[in-house]
């Protein structure tokens, strides 16, 4: 089990934040609990994932957007949009906005490593 962990790529319209799910499936009603930044460094061949920093959130997955359709469940590997309520949306947008080249932006629940 992978627990939760969603790339974050970008903001939409009415707030729809975009990203991809690296782990297990998600539900709606999921909370996230951590807003991680990370960073790729070297070379092709010889580079690794840094964390730059983490910091605590408590947005609630309200509801998932793929294919313009609500769905229940986002399945691994999936495309998505959220829609999140809670604490640590602002932090959110504003990672997602100055995040810069080889740099990541996560969503993270309990379990994930």
């Amino acid at each position: 089990m992978k627990g939760l962990d969603i790339f974050l790529d970008r903001v939409e319209s009415k707030g729809i934040i975009v990203g991809t799910n690296n782990a297990d499936a998600v539900p709606v009603g999921t909370v996230f609990t951590q807003l991680v930044k990370t960073r790729y460094e070297g070379h092709p061949g010889d580079s690794r994932l840094v964390e730059l920093w983490s910091v605590p959130v408590s947005l609630r997955l309200t509801d998932a957007i793929i294919y313009r359709e609500s769905v229940p469940v986002v399945p691994s590997g999936w495309g998505v949009g959220l829609i999140l309520e809670g604490t640590g949306l602002d932090a959110v947008q504003k990672a997602i906005r100055e995040k810069q080249e080889r740099e990541f932006v996560h969503l993270r629940g309990a379990g994930a490593a």
